[in-house]
């Protein structure tokens, strides 16, 4: 049987922390990969309930996805960067899929708390 897989390509263990959110606060590779997936949920669950457009979810399942938990620190941030604002923005108005990680910085943080750092 052909192992078709993706590759596992962190580089970093799962507490590293690879940069600072907007506001401050440390992200490890695992809460970076916790919120990454939260967005991306989000989009899908919005592209198929809004606009039955179910082509994500298709890609996904035919050619598979890694999963963000096993991307490089670099490869997380650059989808960091491209994903924080809307991250922050599904926070605020409390549209997040499901609750923050628990090590997530941001546990604390209530809708309207606006460029406040939790510790």
């Amino acid at each position: 049987m052909t192992d078709n897989l993706p590759k596992d390509h962190r580089d970093v263990e799962a507490d590293y922390v690879v940069g600072r959110d907007r506001e401050g606060n440390e992200l490890s590779h695992q809460v970076l990969a916790e919120r990454l997936m939260q967005v991306a949920a989000y989009q899908m669950q919005k592209e198929i309930t809004e606009d039955n457009d179910h082509t994500s979810l298709i890609d996904i399942l035919e050619g598979g996805f890694r999963g963000y938990d096993k991307f490089s620190a670099g490869e997380l941030w650059a989808e960091w960067t491209d994903s924080e604002d809307k991250w922050f923005r599904l926070l605020e108005d409390q549209e997040l899929p499901w609750s923050i990680y628990n090590d997530d910085p941001a546990i604390g943080r209530k809708a309207g708390d606006e460029d406040k750092s939790y510790d």
